[in-house]
């Protein structure tokens, strides 16, 4: 009886190390792809919980550069950005932001208007974590937009693929464990050993591996559930900001891998060939996030909110990606912000008529 305790003993005694190994591994393997990728040992800043948004950025709303205020208050126009870390651009000098490109440019403008441009972008985010924002925002901040401006794609295509549900999201795995583990449990008791699990590094391994090797089927009615469900959250916020008085728009925000340009100059292709990671390893990765971002384009095409700007950065004369293919330079910033400025000036002036004002 002592030698079967003391076997079993054993036996659960290595499964712990075993375990132990495991996680310590993966949080290896982990680490060391944010610093290849991310150049930081962490996929994105430290956030901080927010009731409304599930999280924000702990350093808060990351400044604009290039306002302006007018002389008379009725002069003032306000545009909030949403988006992921390619709006809000936080390890990059605030001034480099789309916002900031934006504002500097509105402001320089003739007549007495001036423009307010607020990032709201936040690390991770995608379209269902930023709806939650601008709920908040609503709520909550002092000024009024007349212009609301989501840039998504990116987050949205990697959240899906990664989490195989309608509703992914940036640590759906960990919030859902430590919600629902108690009743996940035999034993009440065990409830942190469960959300331990849903928020370990081996969890997050696994994902990921499934992530990059499995090829996602486009013809997925799961796929087609989470498109037809973004639509229907973008067509909530356009309604929205309309009860509001503001006017909405949803920029599809180019991507390395997403782009088809014929005309692309040579010398600037050849220079990202040797700096993107990953042209040839793991093409599931890259298949599977075109995938949804195809199927998220063909289903808002004829949204009247909708833009385009898969092809935006096409006649560029500088690499505009970092490594990973998503991230922009600030050329890349700048050129996104110079593609969206002629539909921000043309909605900005609809929005004028539509309220009996000259701009």
């Amino acid at each position: 009886m002592k030698r079967a305790v003391r076997l079993i003993f054993r036996m659960v005694l290595w499964l712990a190390i075993a375990a132990v190994c495991v996680e310590a591994a993966c949080f290896g393997a982990i680490t060391l792809l944010n610093a290849i990728i991310y150049d930081n040992l962490r996929e994105g800043p430290r956030a901080a919980y927010d009731p409304y948004a599930l999280f924000l950025q702990q350093d808060g709303i990351w400044p604009t550069m290039g306002i302006a205020q007018a002389e008379k208050p009725e002069d003032n126009r306000i545009v909030w950005f949403f988006g992921g870390s390619t709006m809000r651009a936080g390890n990059s000098p605030f001034d480099t932001s789309i916002p900031s490109y934006v504002a500097t440019a509105l402001n320089n403008g003739p007549g007495p208007v001036r423009y307010n441009c607020f990032n709201f972008g936040v690390n991770s985010f995608n379209s269902l974590l930023e709806t939650k924002y601008l709920q908040k925002l609503l709520i909550e901040f002092p000024f009024r937009p007349n212009l609301v401006v989501f840039y998504d794609g990116a987050n949205d295509a990697n959240y899906f693929t990664l989490y195989k549900h309608p509703y992914g999201h940036e640590g759906m795995d960990r919030v859902q464990g430590l919600l629902e583990s108690y009743f996940k449990t035999p034993i009440g008791i065990l409830k942190p050993l469960c959300a331990a699990w849903y928020a370990s590094f081996t969890r997050e391994m696994y994902s990921k591996l499934a992530y990059a090797m499995t090829p996602l089927d486009p013809d997925s009615p799961l796929l087609q559930e989470y498109v037809d469900l973004t639509v229907k959250r973008y067509d909530h916020v356009a309604k929205v900001t309309a009860a509001y008085g503001s006017q909405f728009l949803l920029f599809l925000q180019p991507l390395y891998w997403g782009e088809t340009c014929l005309d692309m100059d040579p010398a600037v292709h050849q220079e990202e060939e040797t700096i993107i990671l990953g042209r040839r390893s793991f093409p599931h990765v890259r298949q599977n996030v075109l995938i949804v971002y195809a199927a998220l384009e063909k289903a808002l095409a004829e949204r009247p909110y909708f833009v385009n700007l898969q092809n935006a950065l096409c006649s560029r004369t500088a690499p505009a990606y970092t490594p990973d293919g998503v991230h922009q330079t600030e050329s890349g910033r700048e050129g996104v912000a110079q593609a969206m400025l002629p539909i921000l000036r043309d909605r900005l002036a609809a929005e004028e008529q539509t309220q009996g004002r000259t701009p």
